[in-house]
């Protein structure tokens, strides 16, 4: 008879931080490159449930081969009870069998972070670096400790529409991001002579322009919406990203597309390498020091996956969450 243990956001804070998950990402992104972590096909199944009175759900799964699991997203959008209806289904597969549900809300915003993080080292020049972060929201609370941590930070320029935010998120961060932040409210004085440039907002309209990033940047783009301005793209000598089909249907590519700069075909042609392979060494992230770089990295199912098996296995051995026989 075997056993569901259900962990809840407390159960998953516990068992997870920035150091382990940087460790989960770069070891899924290796399994991704070697083929061992895979996408479901489609990546994603939507449901709307609203012409019969219920939310929109959208269901993503991944096979995570080093962790010997898969699993799938279960996300609902009803409003502000969300943080509360999201998980991943885990199934075990020496046993064939669910294993457990796992608290989705932190554990996405910190799973992409930790893949932007990686993503970014593996892209950057050696520093230091002056890193210019868009967005004060969840999932920059989580990176801009992982980007300390992982690369050799000189300064992190932090821009927000607002003025409060910015100065809140340093003071907030200041205990754990152990490099020098400051405010800069205007987006192009932030991309001025910045190294690594890193969008995480909802922004619908661009923040980085053409004609503004030095030879040799690097811009991360993780929003969901349109936030790097297409010459950027047409200025860059390489362009990178995590999943190339979710890259072409939201955030950046969905909008080059939309906008009519690219057909899927040429922007799946564009693509000069995956950030799993840049990772493993299997292709260049940069040819030169001066290439300037777009890179899309929007997290991918296989994270969720990896760090929810991970979290199920650590709250085992600890004894945490609520196990459920299974008859």
């Amino acid at each position: 008879m075997g056993q569901l243990r259900i962990l809840s956001e407390s159960d998953v804070r516990s068992v997870l931080d920035t150091s382990i998950a940087l460790d989960l990402a770069r070891r899924t992104l290796v399994d991704q490159a070697a083929g061992r972590s895979v996408l479901s096909s489609p990546s994603a199944m939507v449901l709307d449930a609203k012409p019969v009175g219920g939310p929109k759900f959208k269901f993503k799964a991944a096979a995570v081969g080093y962790l010997n699991a898969s699993g799938i997203r279960l996300l609902s959008h009803p409003g502000p009870t969300a943080m509360n209806t999201n998980f991943c289904a885990v199934y075990d597969h020496a046993g064939y069998q669910l294993s457990g549900l796992v608290s989705e809300h932190w554990l996405s915003r910190l799973r992409t972070a930790a893949f932007g993080a990686v993503s970014a080292q593996a892209l950057v020049n050696p520093g230091p670096l002056v890193v210019a972060l868009f967005g004060t929201g969840g999932i920059a609370a989580e990176i801009a400790p992982m980007l300390a941590q992982a690369l050799d930070v000189q300064e992190l320029r932090v821009t927000s529409r607002q003025a409060k935010n910015m100065d809140a998120f340093i003071e907030a961060q200041s205990a754990c991001v152990h490099a020098p932040m400051r405010a800069e409210p205007d987006g192009r004085k932030a991309v001025e002579d910045a190294d690594l440039v890193v969008t995480l907002t909802e922004s619908p309209t661009p923040l980085v322009f053409g004609g503004t990033l030095k030879p040799g940047a690097v811009v991360c783009s993780m929003g969901s919406y349109n936030e790097v301005d297409y010459p950027v793209l047409a200025e860059a000598e390489r362009f990178i990203v995590d999943d190339a089909d979710f890259s072409a249907e939201m955030g950046d590519g969905g909008a080059w597309i939309a906008q009519g700069h690219l057909t899927p075909a040429t922007f799946d042609a564009r693509i000069d390498a995956l950030a799993c392979e840049v990772l493993c060494g299997a292709k260049p992230g940069r040819l030169a020091p001066s290439d300037r770089i777009v890179a899309l990295i929007q997290g991918m199912a296989i994270g969720d996956v990896a760090f929810a098996a991970h979290a199920l296995r650590e709250a085992e051995r600890r004894d945490l969450g609520r196990s459920i026989p299974l008859d």
